[in-house]
């Protein structure tokens, strides 16, 4: 067994799995557990994705009997993952790719930096036409705890996590349907210190069906009620929880043009 498992949910997108195992180099040592949210259109298919692996490690697969949700497929592959007994957790999302020695270069800096218990980095998204943007989420701590009085300061197919410290806070929330990342990621924040490395270690896929496009509406009133449960009663909290009140209120066509005429490169 490895320090590293990597967890990658799975629904309906066996060549999206396949891509993004095949991007790890042979150089890496980690496992992958893989949990499909009960995919009917297109299965997962085990024997390609075996294929595809090169790392040194193994794949494990876990399968829920019907479409829950990406919150309980994450938990799922969390708790086989501290069952195992993983040092470290990480990240990633059928589709996105990642750079050469990602993974090392993480556990690297967690062994390095014994505080820190959650570590993200930049990351590029592209789409059918190319990479598309490039989102530099700030590095140290204090940096994170303000940002997230904003916006969640980590891209979720980009981190690596304690062990130990999810076996202190618990699994992915349920109640916040759609922002789960940024909820588990706040108890993290409030609890540890946490880092960002600034170079691009994921290029994740970007597309108006993903979560964030598809269900932004209902992520955007979750995220409000995350910023008011956080809410530490400082200006700047008041300031960008009236932030976050508008981008709900607004369509996304609105907010996009606002933020473009404001120079704001966030934009979704």
């Amino acid at each position: 067994m490895n320090r590293v498992a990597l967890l990658i949910p799975h629904f309906n997108n066996p060549a999206g799995l396949c891509a993004s195992l095949a991007s790890i180099g042979p150089d890496e040592a980690l496992d992958v557990v893989i949990v499909d949210d009960g995919s009917t259109r297109a299965p997962l298919d085990e024997a390609a994705a075996r294929a595809a692996f090169r790392a040194q490690g193994e794949l494990k697969f876990y399968y829920l009997p019907h479409n829950c949700g990406i919150e309980y497929a994450l938990n799922t592959g969390l708790e086989a993952m501290l069952a195992a007994g993983y040092e470290y957790g990480a990240r990633l999302d059928c589709d996105d790719v990642v750079a050469p020695y990602r993974f090392a270069k993480q556990a690297a800096f967690l062994d390095a930096q014994p505080a820190v218990y959650l570590v993200g980095s930049a990351v590029t998204f592209f789409d059918a036409s190319g990479d598309r943007f490039t989102i530099h989420q700030p590095q140290s701590h204090a940096q994170i705890v303000r940002q997230m009085h904003d916006d969640n300061a980590f891209t979720h197919p980009t981190v690596m996590f304690r062990m130990a410290g999810v076996r202190e806070l618990g699994l992915y929330p349920t109640d916040c349907k759609a922002a789960e990342d940024f909820a588990w990621f706040w108890q993290f924040v409030a609890r540890y210190q946490t880092a960002n490395l600034p170079e691009v270690l994921t290029r994740s896929e970007y597309n108006d069906a993903g979560i964030s496009m598809s269900k932004r509406r209902l992520q955007q009133g979750q995220r409000l009620k995350l910023l008011w449960r956080y809410f530490d009663w400082q200006p700047r909290s008041a300031l960008k929880l009236a932030k976050a009140g508008a981008s709900y209120l607004l369509p996304l066509t609105v907010a996009r043009r606002l933020k473009r005429l404001l120079g704001v490169g966030k934009w979704n």
